[in-house]
């Protein structure tokens, strides 16, 4: 297992939250989607763990040099459907 970061940013509000989150050590070889999914899986667990949160992503990019994904899209909550919250993530490898 391999160590991530992850920044997200909320486009609307300005929040920012840093993350670190384990995965298998090949996953920045993975398609950049791959990537992003697998923070989500992460995030389901432990940050949105009170509020089920589901994501739309609208691009993504790799960086194969840096190692580095990033990510816009937004972030659907269950528990509140009309807060819809647009968000941009970087990923990168620790």
């Amino acid at each position: 297992m391999a160590s991530y970061q992850a920044r997200m940013l909320d486009s609307v509000s300005g929040a920012e939250g840093a993350y670190r989150f384990e995965h298998r050590d090949d996953l920045m070889k993975r398609p950049a989607d791959e990537v992003v999914a697998a923070f989500f899986e992460y995030a389901e667990r432990e940050v949105f763990a009170r509020d089920h949160v589901e994501y739309e992503l609208n691009g993504v990019l790799k960086n194969k040099d840096a190692n580095t994904v990033v990510a816009i899209g937004t972030l659907h909550m269950h528990d509140h459907p009309k807060d819809q919250q647009p968000f941009t993530i970087f990923i990168s490898k620790v």
